[in-house]
Parts: structure tokens; C-alpha cells; sequence
């Protein structure tokens, strides 16, 4: 007699909205009764493998942190933006260019300021070396990993090089915090060096053309190590300073890059550095909504309660929505530019403002990237550019904004800010529930107000223009007094005098 089947449906995917992808399939899987009482979670596992799906549970943790970017996100000259420019990092090796050999050899020049003595360099090396199952885990499947002594080489190579950057900028950071305390940072802002102006490298190949490069290449998805590398290197070097002093330093580094993009005021504290990840992880919880309490004030992200038939996946563009009587305004003092506000009872849309740099593609395209291949993540960055990419569908939609003072394009000539988010929103998926949800809707609501339409309408048409205003004043004027004279001429017909 055949073992009865159990049909068991695998569905590793929430409800999520897909940008002109397939659908996902859903697997079935036939289990054996008979050996339900065994051990459930063996078996699954080699059914998993049976079937093709990968398992990524280690004893190391439930998931690999580090993830290769998926290829749908990859089109065309897209692929340049998940590619370092100057610097390599970890286990994704590309084509050299002349930064990336200059900064190679460099590495070395940071091991040898950092680890003085033989036998620390010994040590540490030792250290990465045990590691190595760790820092297996940490990268998905895709990477090639490479032999143990390749490994623990790169890790002390790479994890020197990036503690080197995040102790200067510490440093840095530590006295510009000094100075501010004395009241005296206006006179000593000026006269402070910046950390990469006496760096043994800028006088090589000049800090403009490549410090930005390297922090930019710092922040690629597949141009990571794992963040417990730098913790561990950070203790065998036996400093006095705390670990969260690596956080101040890149929030410092990264400030040198984006600073519009960083919350307005960050609790270094609030991070617990053995939950990083890595450094674009980091960057990500810099970047985003900062944790609050259940009860200490408002959170965007809780505007997730609508019943699903009633879900927005689409508002019209700037230029639309201006003419149904939606105003635009820069929001300002924002905790962060994912922030916006829409008040329904005025029509106001504040939105917090932005600058697109020419690395402004790569750093959205690997925060979404990261958001589609981590799970566990709220898509924040993922919905704000579909959000944004709604905004924006012509280039006068562009143009207003850029009028309210809520995108700044700071990129060269050669570069349509109007397609920015169209091109970085291609294949993205993002929760049909998520922060904006609410909004999008009452902004729907708003637009499709007749009331609201009139309006806006007779705004434009009539007081848009103080002369128009003007004549449409007198016009009003002059039919009243034609009214009220036509009104006593007739009158005494109706009601002669006695």
C-alpha cells in the first residue's frame, strides 16, 4: 500500500506588488506520512534541495547577510552602478582599473599603520582565518568564496582598510565634537584639517577625484564584508575606544557624501553594533525611521491599516495633481527625507527636500537592492522612489518640484533628473501594505473632490495673476452696480409713488 501524500504549499513571499515581472510560483511538495514522525525538519531540507530550493538556515544564523544584486535589476548600463569605481571589497572581484590597483597596494600601506608588531599581524591573521566558516555563511550562494587563506587575507586586507577610513573619520568627528562644546566651532571650522587632506594617498591621486569614489564604492551591495570582521580586527588592536566609535565614524563618512539623506539627528547609541551587517546595512538604518516605542509619538510606518481592495497603486503626477488643487511645499525640520506629510483639510503636500548627485543612482539602486534580497526589511527606500516616481513623469513635473525647493539636481548635463526614479523603480517590488499607503490614498481622494477641482480650477483660471484678479474684481463690480442700477430704473414701474 502506497504512504499517503500530503500536499504542502511553500510560499516564502507576502503580498507583494510587482513592477512588470511574472507572476511567482508557488511549489507543492508530496510528504510521505510515514515520515511525519521522524525528524520533520531533515526531511524538508532534502526535499528542498530535491526540488532546487535553496535553504539558507546555518548554524551561523537563520540567513546570509551579504547577497549578489538580482538580475532583473541589472539592465543595460545599469549594471555600472552596482560596480566599484576605485576601490574592491570582499569577495566580488572585477576588472582592475588604475584606482582600484593604487588603493589595492594601498590596503597594505593600512595594515602596516594599523598592526605594528609581527606577531598582532600573526594573531589576526590566525583570527580570520577561524572565521572562515563565519564569514561563509555571511555571503549567499552566488559569491565564490575561495580557499580559507584567500579568505582570511582579504579580510584583513579589506577590514584594515575600512577601519583606517572609520578611525579618521572618528577622530574627525571627535573634534569637531570637542570644538562645538567650547563655542567655538564658527573660528576652528575653518582652520580644521579634513581627514583626507593629509592621507599619504591624496597626494597621489587627489582627494576630489577619489575619496568620493571610495565611500561611494563602500556603500555597493556586492562590494561588502561582514561587520563582525571590522568588530573583531577593532578588538585584537586592543583600543580603548568603545565599538560604537566605528558608528560615529561612518555616519561621519557618510555625512562627507550625502548628508541630506541621514536622519537630522541620529542616537549613535540606538545602534547596537553586533546587529550590523555590514556597512551598506548601516547606512540603511541611518537613512530610514528611526525605532520609537509603541507610545512615543508618530510613526509613518504605521499607516498601514486599510482594508486591501481599497489599496492606491498609482497617483497621478505633479503637474495633475497641482491642477486639482494639491499644493506642493518643502517640508522643512523633517527627521528624514522619507518623511512627507499630506494634510487633507489645506491640500498640502511637504515633502522633504532632496539632492541628486551623479552617485545618487548607485546609492538608491543598492539601498532598493538591498531592501529586495534582505528579507525582514520595510521596502521604506522602495516605496519612497515608486512614490516619487509617480511624482514625476515629465519634465515639468520636475520642474515643479525643483521650483518648491524639494529636488535640487546637482547632476551633470548629460543626466535627465525627470527619469531618475523611473529608471532606478524598474522591476522593484514593494509591499502593497507599507508607509505610504494612507497617504497615497487620501491624496486619491482629494484629487478625484469635484469640489476641490472647481476650486483649483477657478484659482487658476481667474486669480492665478494679480492683473487677472484685478479685472475679474472690477468685472464683479461693475455687473453689481448694472444690477443695482437696473434695479431702480425698473422699480418704480412695479411701485409708483402715491
Amino acid at each position: 500500500m502506497e504512504p499517503e501524500l500530503v500536499s504542502v504549499e511553500i510560499d516564502e513571499y507576502e503580498d507583494m506588488v510587482v513592477a512588470g515581472s511574472a507572476p511567482i510560483p508557488v511549489y507543492e511538495i508530496h510528504v510521505p506520512v510515514e515520515n511525519r514522525e521522524g525528524d520533520a525538519s531533515e526531511y524538508m531540507a532534502d526535499l528542498l534541495e530535491k526540488y532546487g530550493i535553496s535553504s539558507s538556515t546555518t548554524k551561523y544564523g537563520d540567513r546570509p547577510t551579504i547577497y549578489m544584486v538580482p538580475m532583473e535589476l541589472k539592465w543595460g548600463d545599469d549594471i555600472k552602478c552596482y560596480d566599484p569605481v576605485a576601490v574592491e571589497i570582499g569577495l566580488c572581484r572585477r576588472r582592475s582599473t588604475v584606482y582600484t590597483e593604487e588603493l589595492q597596494s594601498y590596503k597594505s600601506c593600512c595594515v602596516r599603520q594599523l598592526i605594528s608588531q609581527r606577531s598582532l599581524l600573526v594573531h589576526c591573521f590566525e583570527t580570520m582565518k577561524c572565521l572562515y566558516p563565519k564569514i561563509q555563511a555571511s555571503y549567499s550562494k552566488r559569491f565564490a568564496v575561495g580557499d580559507e587563506m584567500n579568505v582570511a587575507r582579504t579580510m584583513l586586507l579589506d577590514g584594515c582598510f575600512i577601519l583606517h577610513r572609520l578611525l579618521k573619520y572618528a577622530r574627525f568627528a571627535g573634534k569637531r565634537e570637542a570644538n562645538c562644546s567650547e563655542g567655538r566651532m564658527k573660528r576652528a571650522s575653518s582652520s580644521m584639517v579634513h581627514p583626507d587632506d593629509t592621507d599619504d594617498l591624496t597626494q597621489v591621486v587627489g582627494r576630489c577625484c577619489v575619496w568620493q569614489l571610495v565611500t561611494r564604492d563602500l556603500l555597493l551591495l556586492e562590494n561588502q564584508i561582514p561587520f563582525f570582521v571590522l568588530l573583531e580586527l577593532f578588538g585584537l588592536l586592543k583600543n580603548d575606544q568603545r565599538q560604537d566609535t566605528l558608528v560615529k565614524g561612518s555616519l561621519m563618512l557618510f555625512r562627507s557624501l550625502c548628508p541630506q539623506m541621514l536622519r537630522r539627528t541620529v542616537s549613535v547609541s540606538a545602534i547596537v553594533p553586533s546587529g550590523v551587517h555590514h556597512l551598506l546595512h548601516l547606512f540603511y538604518l541611518l537613512v530610514g525611521f528611526e525605532p520609537t516605542g509603541e507610545n512615543e509619538g508618530h510613526d509613518p510606518r504605521r499607516q498601514v491599516d486599510v482594508l486591501p481592495s481599497k489599496l492606491p497603486q498609482w497617483i497621478p503626477g505633479a503637474k495633475e495633481l497641482e491642477e486639482a488643487g494639491i499644493r506642493f511645499r518643502k517640508r522643512k525640520n523633517a527627521k528624514t527625507f522619507l518623511d512627507i506629510k499630506f494634510d487633507f483639510q489645506s491640500g498640502v503636500l511637504e515633502i522633504p527636500p532632496l539632492q541628486l548627485y551623479d552617485y545618487s543612482d548607485a546609492l538608491f539602486r543598492n539601498l532598493i537592492a538591498f531592501e529586495q534580497t534582505y528579507p525582514g526589511t520595510r521596502f521604506d527606500i522602495s516605496t519612497y522612489s515608486v512614490f516619487m516616481n509617480c511624482l514625476i513623469n515629465t519634465p515639468e513635473d520636475m520642474r515643479i518640484l525643483h521650483l518648491r525647493g524639494i529636488l535640487v539636481n546637482m547632476m551633470n548635463g548629460k543626466q535627465d533628473a525627470s527619469h531618475f526614479f523611473n529608471r532606478i523603480c524598474s522591476q522593484v517590488h514593494f509591499p502593497s501594505k507599507n508607509y505610504l499607503v494612507k497617504l497615497m490614498g487620501e491624496v486619491s481622494k482629494y484629487k478625484d473632490s469635484r469640489r476641490h477641482k472647481w476650486r483649483a480650477a477657478l484659482v487658476r483660471d481667474y486669480f492665478s495673476n494679480p492683473w487677472v484678479a484685478i479685472s475679474v474684481v472690477a468685472a464683479v463690480l461693475l455687473l453689481g452696480m448694472t444690477v443695482v442700477q437696473t434695479f431702480f430704473t425698473v422699480y418704480p414701474y412695479f411701485k409708483p409713488r402715491n
